[in-house]
Parts: C-alpha cells; structure tokens; sequence
C-alpha cells in the first residue's frame, strides 16, 4: 500500500494552506494524499453529555470533508479523516503518520503574524520537534489554485553535509514532474568575533576570502550536482543562515532544507537553523531527513526522503 501524504485540516478554521500544500505534493510525488482533522473531546464532557461529543464528531467531520471536496475539485482525490484526541492534536496526528507510515506530514502556520510568513503554532512546534516523517508547512494563504501551478523555482539549503546532499536530492526529484527549477543556497555565516577579536585588519580579511572561498567550493558541487535542465544557477547568500535564507524565501515556490536526521525512536530532529527557517519563511518549507548513510540509522533511502 503506498505510503500516504497526511496534511492537517483545523476543523475550527477549515484552514486549506496545508490541504492545498498536501495537494501539490501529493501531485508531484505520486502519493495518495489524507485530509485529517484532530479535534478534542475531555474525558469528562463525554462521561457527562455524550451526545455532545458525538456532535463535535459530526462538526470536525463535515469541515475535513469540505475541504477535501476543495482537493477533489482541484484534481486531487483526498481521503478526509476526523480523529477525535483527549489531548493535544499535534500527538493525535503524530500517531495517525506513524500508524499508516506517512510519506510526509503537512501542518500549518499560525494565524497570526504577518499575512504569507510560516509562523510556527503551537500544533506546528511539537510536529516539527518530533515528527515520524518528513514535514512540510504550508503559509498562510497558501491556495489550491498554488497547487495547481509550478513552484517555478524550487530552493535548496545546501551543505555539503549528508543533511544538505538529502534535500538537495528531494529538491531535484520534485522539480522534475513540477517543470521547476532549482536554485542551490549556500550560506556564509559571518565571523564570530568573539573567537576572531584578535585578529588584525589583514587577518581578518585573509579568514573572510578562505570562507567565501570554502562557501563558493560548496556551491559548485551543489549547481553539479543539478542536471542542465533542473539548475537556476546558485547563491551565496551572506549572514545567520535562518535569517539569508528567509530573504532569499520571497522568490521562491518552495524552499527545501535538512534536519539531524531520525533519532532513536525515528523522530525527526530540528537543528536550530531549521527550526528558526520554519518560522522566518514567506514560501512552503519542507524539512527531509538526512541521507541513509551517516550511520544514523539503518533505514532505506526510499524512507528517508519525500521524493525518492
């Protein structure tokens, strides 16, 4: 049975960013794409007014089925699902990726801060801290009529690091049955000048051309790596990488970076830029797992990865 893309449906908000991102995905990547709703029912109320819980039911039901009638009408047939949880609907959609396997899981950004960013909520923090799989967040605003489109240019976060070669590769296999492009980001950090304070003038700027030189190396094997036909080139992009990478987010379609890998109990694991990428970037954000030989565990690539 072929591994499903879940994407997140708030029942409250009927929210379609994630379901329309799960779309495009689901399009590219040939998975069978699941619409499921989390919503919570205390213990109590149901011990005490049942009928009441069984129209929460009902109410999370009709809205994930609204929306996926939104995915079927776009051209993509989705499965909609209700999971009812007595606690947090971040851990009821992290059991519902882990018991079918998922692919990829879809979230979405909180509903506050400024219109188009990928602002981490609450639900979006604990997905992104534990996740079963890899995960995609979708902005606010996101639409199905974006499903239906090309990313035009799809963004990698390259090192030549088995984290940067993982979503170098995603990026790739995406971009082909997408007709999109991809455009290598390499960043070059600035100096810390707590370890560099010592260093005169000359010094310095020696160090400053060995690391752009060392950034330029990277980009290189990153942009070879591209067939002709898949590459819009590469930038060296200059300061904290969440915040260059950020600002090279506004003219992309999408924008891919790694993570630590899985962890023991095959979770995904954010680094710091990542996590502070989710919530800085103004295009989709997919996080992938590193690649399947750096020792972290002994999965296949075809786990390991959205696309392969």
């Amino acid at each position: 049975m072929p591994k499903p893309i879940i994407a997140a449906v708030d029942p409250r908000h009927e929210d379609v960013a994630p379901a329309a991102l799960g779309a495009l995905l689901s399009r590219l990547t040939g998975a069978p794409l699941t619409l499921a709703g989390a919503y919570p029912v205390e213990l109590s109320v149901d011990n005490v007014y049942p009928e009441y819980a069984r129209a929460l039911g009902l109410e999370a039901d009709r809205a994930v089925q609204r929306v996926a009638a939104l995915a079927e009408a776009a051209g993509v047939p989705a499965t909609a699902t209700a999971i009812r949880t007595g606690g947090s609907p971040a851990r009821a959609l992290h059991g519902l990726a882990e018991d079918s396997d998922a692919k990829l899981l879809v979230i979405g950004s909180s509903r506050r801060g400024p219109i188009g960013r990928v602002l981490a909520s609450a639900v979006t923090d604990r997905l992104l801290r534990g996740a079963p799989c890899p995960v995609a967040v979708a902005p606010v605003g996101f639409t199905f009529e974006d499903a239906n489109a090309s990313p035009g240019v799809i963004g990698v976060a390259f090192t030549d690091t088995p984290d940067g070669h993982a979503a170098l590769a995603t990026a790739r296999a995406l971009a082909a049955p997408a007709r999109a492009r991809v455009r290598v980001l390499t960043v070059a950090e600035p100096l810390d000048m707590l370890v560099t304070g010592s260093l005169d003038a000359s010094m310095l700027e020696d160090v400053r051309r060995a690391r752009h030189t060392a950034a330029e190396a990277v980009l290189r094997r990153g942009i070879e790596a591209l067939p002709e036909n898949l590459s819009a080139g590469g930038q060296i992009l200059s300061g904290r990488p969440a915040d260059a990478l950020a600002a090279a987010s506004e003219g992309l379609g999408l924008l891919v970076c790694g993570s630590r890998g899985y962890g023991p109990v095959r979770t995904l694991l954010l680094g710091g830029t990542a996590h502070a990428l989710v919530r800085k970037a103004a295009c989709p954000v997919l996080v992938v797992p590193r690649a399947p030989d750096d020792g972290v565990d002994g999965d296949r690539a075809d786990d390991r990865t959205v696309a392969a």
